[in-house]
């Protein structure tokens, strides 16, 4: 009896153990905190992500932990790209337009039509860091206002997105 017990707790401990790996080592799951990804991830959406990709892919959105909770924002350009943006509001990568389907609103655009932006433009960006954007651009908490997120910063990439609006 007491070898059938021991068995158990070892199995116990085996799922238990497996569990934390997938779940906190491979994968991640964590809920959106505000609207800087509207309308791709809303606020109180599921992300699920990968930790263990952290290398530079234009156009996937990026998982950055900021202390306890997690951000989202879209990976721009890497280390060593330059950023542009035009006066129009226009962000360019190594002289190439962004695609613009994804973006939902604002400009980076003081009244005068002038960059706002704290940071000097062309601007290049550092090697192991990404320029990260917001998909909503209104909400400026992105690269265009406080310059590149080294890749320690990186926790991962999103993978999928479950809605959660109504439940």
């Amino acid at each position: 009896m007491k070898k059938k017990i021991i068995k158990l707790v070892v199995k116990l401990l085996i799922i238990e153990l497996s569990y934390f790996v997938l779940f906190f080592v491979i994968f991640g799951l964590s809920r959106t905190a505000n609207n800087n990804m509207y309308p791709n991830i809303n606020a109180g959406d599921l992300a699920f992500y990968y930790h263990l990709d952290k290398s530079c892919e234009p156009g996937e959105i990026a998982v950055v932990k900021n202390g306890k909770k997690r951000d989202f924002y879209r990976i721009v350009a890497c280390g060593g790209d330059k950023v542009e943006i035009s006066q129009s509001g226009e962000i360019l990568v190594n002289g190439m337009s962004l695609d613009i389907d994804r973006i939902y609103s604002g400009e980076f655009l003081d009244e005068n039509g002038d960059n706002r932006s704290p940071l000097q433009y062309p601007y290049i960006v550092p090697e192991n860091s990404f320029f990260l954007i917001n998909d909503n651009r209104d909400e400026v908490s992105d690269s265009r206002a406080v310059g590149a997120f080294e890749a320690e910063r990186i926790d991962g990439k999103v993978i999928s997105i479950l809605r959660t609006r109504g439940l």
